[in-house]
């Protein structure tokens, strides 16, 4: 038994309430439950009982043995001086002047059972076999507030980022674009390229591309070699030039990853794409103009040099490389929109926050081994909003064994316990 769970049996009256008697024979009824407080203090505030003929107002404390208000030390702590009752699942222990119910013959053996069985099970979705039974209504009022979920916390994490940076959106947007041209694998070397070379820099040498490529290859530490071809040793000369000049400071080449990528996503390729991009300095104000559409993305090639290289002094067959739909696909989702959002938050404008909804709603769903693991279930996922709102309830909730903080668990967990 976890006390988590009494908790949630308390809140939702999932037990036996008729002819409750207190540990010590008295006559009980709930007329208030009381708030639930998640917080210090105890476990649901605001609640009010009648004991016999008395009537009492305060707090109630849930254990799951009467022995744990001693061993928690609340019989010295203030903040529980307004107990009026102390709900347990095992009444072992008797305490003075503190009205106690016992819920253990009271609970559906049912409940228990189903708790149990999710919290034993080691399948990634544990509501599987049963979720058939959640309705179209309570899956769609969920998944929207899981997408708020995630995008309140990573308008959080931008927003501290802007503060962070004197309000600078810019530089914030720039970092962004960074992590995620570097996806899950080159994430780490890539947030180290944008950090060691200010933005402002490539933006004074936005309108020549040459310049971009060597100061970026040059800062990634792909040109600390000999080289055979023109291009690379003309790039390497002009960054030894501008390394001087801005004082740069090059990450080692070993700590980009090649291995198990497509040749299209080499860090090289993302590189080139990324020089192409910083043409279009500033991006956070092309993307507040650009909103919907994303135009600016469909520019984005390689220079001629990389139409057939993928990896430096390397010769590939010719190919065009421009920035697919997939890709696109990642940084309208995990770029434009949170930014959009958290820049409505900051504005108090919900224009933007209606453009960051708009993004994900008429984004393709991602297809990854997290929303595969929903696919058994038939739930919809047509559109980013629900394949986000996903990965935030696997993330958040499924890996966690939250299943008493999910509307699919509380629905599992609250119907046909009789």
């Amino acid at each position: 038994m976890k006390e988590q769970l009494l908790h949630f049996v308390w809140q939702h009256k999932l037990f036996n309430t008729r002819d409750l008697k207190s540990a010590d024979g008295q006559a009980l009824h709930i007329v208030d439950f009381g708030r639930y407080n998640k917080d210090g203090g105890p476990d649901f505030w605001n609640a009010k009982i009648k004991l016999d003929d008395i009537v009492l107002v305060g707090n109630i404390e849930i254990h799951v043995s009467a022995s744990d208000w001693k061993l928690h030390q609340h019989d010295k702590d203030n903040k529980y001086k307004n107990v009026i009752l102390h709900v347990v699942y095992f009444n072992d222990d008797t305490i003075t002047q503190l009205p106690t119910l016992e819920l253990n013959s009271r609970i559906p053996p049912v409940l228990l059972n189903k708790y149990q069985n999710m919290m034993q099970s080691h399948q990634p979705l544990v509501c599987l076999p049963v979720s058939n039974m959640i309705d179209d209504f309570t899956l769609e009022k969920w998944k929207e507030r899981l997408l708020i979920e995630r995008l309140e916390r990573k308008s959080d994490e931008i927003l501290n980022a802007v503060k962070q940076s004197q309000n600078d959106w810019e530089q914030v947007c720039y970092h962004l674009l960074g992590r995620y041209f570097g996806s899950h694998i080159n994430k780490e070397p890539f947030e180290l390229l944008t950090t060691n070379i200010d933005y402002k820099i490539l933006q004074k040498h936005s309108n020549d591309l040459f310049q971009l490529e060597a100061l970026l290859f040059g800062t990634a530490g792909f040109l600390n070699k000999d080289f055979v071809e023109i291009y690379p040793r003309e790039i390497k000369q002009e960054f030894q030039f501008l390394q001087h000049k801005y004082q740069l400071k090059p990450l080692q080449e070993h700590h980009w990853q090649f291995l198990r990528i497509r040749p299209i996503s080499f860090p090289t390729i993302r590189l080139a794409w990324f020089a192409k991009l910083m043409q279009q300095l500033p991006l956070f104000q092309t993307i507040l103009e650009d909103v919907g559409s994303f135009h600016f993305l469909d520019s984005v090639s390689v220079s001629d040099y990389w139409t057939n290289h993928y990896t430096l002094d390397k010769l590939s067959k010719y190919k065009q490389k421009t920035i697919g739909d997939e890709f696109k696909n990642v940084l309208k989702i995990n770029v434009f929109a949170p930014l959009l959002y958290a820049y409505g938050k900051y504005t108090n404008d919900d224009k933007w926050i209606d453009k960051s909804f708009y993004i994900l709603h008429h984004a393709e769903a991602e297809k990854n081994h997290k929303t595969s693991i929903f696919a058994p279930a038939k739930w919809q996922q047509k559109h980013a909003h629900d394949s986000q709102a996903y990965i935030e309830l696997y993330d958040y909730y499924c890996s966690k064994k939250r299943c008493l903080e999910c509307s699919i668990g509380h629905r599992i967990l609250n119907e046909n316990n009789q």
